[in-house]
């Protein structure tokens, strides 16, 4: 099962005037013990967040995905952000059953609220935008190596099927390895159909779920694609 820290800062820190991305992935990188190899690889089995917009940061949320003890790591009692030292105050750690995700899911329609800029790779380019089908087939994925179960015909009915039934976004630009990119923030309403099997509406509810632990699209590791689950 997942296994989440919650990291609590003596002060909040205002990051909003500097890119936070690449720092928040080293101290990600550091914390779960990743070699240089592992630092660069395309999937990693972590994720970061802030606690907090980025100009009212009071910690840090860093996510084990997969289904297995987490390595040993110890809390550190300073972060570093760049030129910020933040002292750390509290820190919890707790587990959460994948079977489990779906308790405070709806089973047909969901809506999210995306707080740092999410992108997708698509053709070897970032795609800014919330595509259904790419949304749920990238988190099926992930759900999958995380240790979750998800037959190959419900994951392509669920991402062939997936509508995206409002949204009210923008485009946010932020930096990251040293160049400027783009995803967007807002709200997004997902659903399904009414003719969507069983199977297909829990999977579509596991994976919502997932998605608030796991981030959504490309760079969740460094703190992109924040999502939270909004009431209807």
């Amino acid at each position: 099962m997942p296994t989440q820290w919650t990291i609590n800062l003596a002060t909040p820190v205002d990051l909003s005037a500097q890119p936070y991305h690449d720092h928040l992935h080293a101290f990600a990188c550091g914390f779960f013990q990743e070699g240089d190899e592992a630092h660069h690889a395309d999937d990693k089995p972590f994720t970061a967040r802030l606690q907090g917009p980025p100009d009212k940061c009071a910690g840090v949320i860093l996510s084990w995905l997969p289904d297995t003890p987490p390595p040993a790591t110890g809390i550190p009692q300073r972060l570093r952000f760049g030129a910020h030292w933040c002292e750390v105050t509290e820190a919890r750690i707790q587990r959460i059953p994948l079977e489990r995700l779906t308790d405070s899911v709806p089973a047909r329609r969901v809506r999210l609220m995306v707080t740092t800029p999410a992108k997708f790779r698509q053709h070897g380019r970032d795609y800014p935008l919330p595509d259904p089908y790419l949304i749920y087939s990238t988190l099926a994925r992930r759900f999958r190596s995380a240790g979750g179960q998800a037959t190959d015909d419900d994951v392509r009915e669920l991402s062939r099927t997936a509508l995206l039934y409002a949204h009210n976004i923008h485009t946010e630009p932020y930096t990251w390895h040293g160049a400027r990119s783009a995803g967007f923030l807002g709200t997004i309403s997902l659903g399904l159909p009414r003719t969507a099997p069983p199977g297909v509406s829990r999977l579509f509810a596991t994976l919502n779920g997932f998605m608030v632990i796991a981030g959504l699209g490309h760079g969740t590791t460094h703190g992109l694609g924040s999502t939270e689950l909004l009431q209807q």
